[in-house]
């Protein structure tokens, strides 16, 4: 964010979110070249500071129309996206082949398909050493409240599978199992229980979507995977033991300073050529 854009922004807001970026940017050889996905109107990195090459899965034309009509985005400069990561061309290839001390991506993994198929992509172009920031939101704090973390079992399953979309059963899931957050909700005491809470869709709505989606193959926007710090750990530590990735995970980190309650950090650190 720019000085420019922080200007409608209160004093403590500014420096919460500059606080959250430093600590995530701490962990991270920040000297060397980095990549960050998906960065929309809230990036990580700081084009001013760092040397960061941006890319997204739709063009610039697209995040600035989305952007236009987000409340979220006013007051912000959505920067400049270097590449696109085309859906079914590699990563290496959209980036040209430029290789990276680190990576960042903020709240994009739950919406992926495919999540151990998208980190290998990301790792095939970080170097050995080096490391991917990964946010996520943590299923105790937010609208996944009610869903089960996703598995080992369905990791491994979607990386063979390889869904380029997200698939019926991931929208299905989705719609008939999270719940309306308006922002109000005290996670501080359990919710009452999911039959008596607000819903965003029906069961018929959801059911109607997920034929929608296999049928036409359309793609719909959804929290294809939940999330705990510990399921997460756990998982991906697991997926490591079986060479199924090459880099080692460490966090959870949550609490930092600017990190609200509903996010956690993890990193995964590669370790050999192979990603």
């Amino acid at each position: 964010m720019t000085a420019t854009a922080t200007q409608a922004f209160p004093q403590w807001f500014v420096e919460a979110e500059e606080g959250r970026r430093a600590f995530i940017m701490s962990h991270l050889p920040a000297h060397l070249p980095g990549l960050e996905i998906a960065p929309y109107f809230h990036p990580v990195s700081d084009r001013s500071k760092h040397d960061v090459f941006y890319v997204d899965c739709i063009d610039n034309d697209e995040i600035q129309r989305k952007a236009a009509v987000n409340p979220g985005s006013v007051g912000r400069e959505v920067p400049w996206i270097d590449a696109v990561w085309v859906p079914g061309k590699r990563l290496s290839k959209c980036v040209d082949g430029r290789r990276f001390g680190y990576a960042i991506a903020s709240h994009v993994l739950e919406h992926v398909p495919n999540p151990l198929g998208w980190l290998q992509e990301i790792l095939e172009c970080v170097e050995v050493g080096g490391r991917v920031a990964i946010l996520l939101p943590h299923k105790h704090y937010t609208m996944d409240y009610y869903r089960a973390p996703t598995t080992f079992a369905q990791v491994v399953g979607w990386s063979i599978e390889k869904p380029s979309r997200p698939t019926a059963t991931q929208v299905m899931d989705f719609l008939s199992q999270s719940f309306f957050d308006d922002g109000t909700v005290s996670f501080a005491t359990p919710l009452p229980p999911f039959e008596q809470a607000r819903r965003h869709y029906s069961d018929r709505q959801a059911v109607d979507f997920a034929r929608h989606v296999h049928g036409t193959d359309s793609y719909l926007d959804v929290h294809c995977t939940v999330w705990t710090p510990e399921s997460f750990v756990e998982i991906f530590q697991r997926i490591r033991r079986v060479g199924l990735i090459d880099a080692e995970v460490s966090g959870p980190h949550t609490g930092f300073k600017g990190s609200p309650q509903a996010e956690f950090l993890v990193y995964l650190e590669k370790t050999s050529p192979a990603a």
